[in-house]
């Protein structure tokens, strides 16, 4: 059902952009704009890499939100520095 909401939504953003740019002819760059969202759609409702159960849209979502959040695996180390345990 969810692949089906993002199908009706850009669709829905292709139809309106048709209509206000090529209100009178599609003509060959039409044509082209419909293509590209053809293919656009049908990247993001392959599953993702990090969770088949799950949407390409949903992982791009999740990377642009996290982008200015520190990764997890950013701690840092303590060890012991080698001069102290001379010492």
């Amino acid at each position: 059902m969810e692949r089906i909401f993002v199908l009706v939504i850009v669709f829905g953003i292709t139809y309106l952009m048709i209509k206000s740019f090529y209100p009178y002819n599609i003509g060959k760059y039409g044509l082209i704009l419909i293509i590209s969202n053809a293919l656009l759609a049908g990247y993001l409702i392959l599953p993702s890499p990090s969770n088949p159960m799950g949407l390409m849209y949903q992982e791009i979502l999740r990377g642009i939100l996290k982008s200015s959040m520190h990764a997890t695996g950013d701690l840092t180390a303590i060890t012991e520095n080698k001069k102290r345990e001379e010492k």
